[in-house]
């Protein structure tokens, strides 16, 4: 019986690992802020972000203490369309978007995009 307990076990913390993993490969910053063509999006501010970010309410916190509601959150569960056409890649992530079109994707928490508003 002490066997099936350890297999279970063993089991359990591979599983464990495997969602660390995934969570973490869902989350990491990936590559440096870039300029992206921002199609039909209206100028200003948009967040990316994922229910399963766990780093993504803090930068949602921060941009409210920042912006209060003057930005649009653009989540990946109801618009998934919007992330592969952006080449958004990584949660949390924060676009400005300017009057001439242009857009700059800064990936990760929204310090650095907010120090260029």
């Amino acid at each position: 019986m002490d066997e099936v307990w350890a297999r279970v076990g063993v089991v359990a913390a591979a599983l464990a690992v495997a969602a660390v993993i995934a969570l973490w490969q869902k989350t990491r910053v990936r590559g440096p802020i870039r300029q992206v063509a921002s199609g039909d999006l209206e100028p200003g501010v948009y967040l990316f972000s994922s229910e399963s970010c766990p780093t993504c309410a803090q930068a949602r916190d921060d941009l409210d203490r920042a912006l209060g509601d003057a930005y649009f959150e653009v989540r990946w569960e109801e618009q998934p369309e919007a992330f592969s056409h952006l080449g958004v890649d990584a949660v949390p992530a924060v676009l400005i978007v300017k009057t001439s079109g242009q857009g700059r994707l800064f990936p990760g928490r929204p310090d650095k995009a907010l120090a260029e508003l």
